[in-house]
């Protein structure tokens, strides 16, 4: 893949290489302690790795999403939790570069002092009682509701999967407000973690992706100024969800698929010089090991084309309509399927020692299985995509019709 990188590609891939290869000295111990990477983001923030979407004129790397995923894939080899951890972080910079582009120059200061000040954002929009694919297409439709106040909104609820919550520096989220002439209105806002009403309730404890410490949050009475909320349609593909989308969708297969190269590559060298009596050979002659090879290979090659055209596809023209936006939907579902297949073989090639803690493939097996969990996969990726084919709308209700 090196070989064929653009000078710009290069610089970020060196990047990423630099930390993963550090990183990865860390990440089993991250891991057993179920513990955030503090050291991780203070040298990603330093070198200016966190503010890779955010344009240079804005004081960001000015990378783009091909860049983006190329480095995140690197850097997943390292340390997945890093890398699923700073991406989350990248989506509200790349949602706000979305409607700069689109006109919008509202959130151009908060970018620049997200460059200036190497600010770590986070984010809990997750609901677990809404439906996954209402939440992320209706950017956050949820039961967290807003009340009207002077001079703002009293927001209460509660909210999960705030990834970097312990080292984050702002805290983003939605709540919905009952407007009593628009109806019901998502709100998106913007606040200090340590602002009154908002508690961490410290409840990650999951079998992979542990680093990432994506706790719960509630919000009890947290005051947002009418100033500071971007108020949208709750459940419609507009230009937030789409924006939204864009990022998760072209660029969180990339990672899932750095484990995965990461579990190959160690399945291949853990075995290619290893013999077993009676065998006089080593296993990288057994026919077995050679096929299994084969096929990680393949798959990961084809998922990481796949996943390339998606991301530079997202970057150019008409990339937020509803055909390109459904492509990069199949391409998520496709590539962490994949990402499973391939470290299962690895699992399979190395056999029983893959089970052991002190080894890493144990730690990709599981951080890999992260990746179909994310919004939107399983039967709501299918979804659309079918309707899409049939030329049905997404975003109606009710829904099955």
């Amino acid at each position: 893949m090196t070989d064929q990188l653009t000078d710009s590609q290069r610089k970020w891939y060196d990047l990423a290489a630099m930390h993963a290869d550090d990183f990865a000295l860390r990440a089993a111990q991250h891991d057993a302690d179920n513990s955030y990477p503090f050291e991780n983001m203070d040298a990603l923030r330093e070198s200016g790795y966190t503010s890779m979407p955010i344009p240079a004129d804005m004081g960001g790397g000015g990378a783009s999403l091909l860049e983006v995923c190329i480095a995140q894939n690197r850097l997943a080899q390292g340390d997945g939790a890093t890398a699923l951890a700073v991406n989350m972080h990248f989506g509200l910079p790349y949602v706000m570069c979305d409607l700069i582009k689109g006109g919008d120059d509202h959130p151009r200061p908060l970018l620049e002092k997200i460059a200036a000040e190497k600010l770590m954002v986070f984010a809990a929009v997750t609901d677990p009682q809404v439906d996954s694919l209402k939440g992320i297409t209706g950017l956050g439709y949820t039961t967290v509701k807003a009340t009207k106040t002077e001079g703002g909104f009293l927001i209460n609820g509660r909210k999960g999967f705030a990834t970097n919550s312990p080292g984050g520096d702002l805290f983003a989220s939605t709540a919905i407000y009952d407007d009593p002439d628009e109806g019901e209105v998502a709100l998106i806002f913007v606040l200090p973690p340590d602002t009154e009403g908002l508690t961490c309730l410290n409840d990650w404890n999951t079998m992979g992706m542990r680093a990432s410490q994506s706790h719960s949050w509630t919000l009890e009475n947290v005051f947002v100024s009418e100033e500071g909320v971007i108020r949208h349609n709750p459940w419609e593909w507009d230009q937030f969800a789409r924006g939204l989308w864009a990022w998760h969708g072209g660029s969180f297969a990339s990672i899932y698929l750095g484990i995965a190269k990461a579990a190959r590559d160690f399945a291949i060298e853990q075995t290619k010089g290893r013999t077993r009596i009676p065998f006089k050979q080593p296993e990288s002659y057994y026919p077995g090991h050679q096929f299994l090879a084969a096929e990680m290979d393949i798959t990961l090659n084809a998922a990481w084309t796949f996943q390339k055209d998606i991301a530079r596809r997202l970057d150019g023209d008409n990339a937020r309509d509803d055909a390109m936006l459904t492509e990069a939907i199949g391409m998520q579902y496709f590539c962490m399927k994949a990402a499973q297949d391939v470290v299962n073989k690895a699992v399979d090639m190395v056999g029983g020692a893959a089970l052991a803690k002190g080894r890493p493939l144990e730690r990709y097996y599981r951080d890999v299985r992260a990746g179909t969990m994310h919004p939107v996969g399983g039967f709501d990726a299918l979804e659309l995509i079918g309707k899409h084919a049939f030329g049905l709308p997404f975003d109606v209700e009710p829904r099955y019709v």
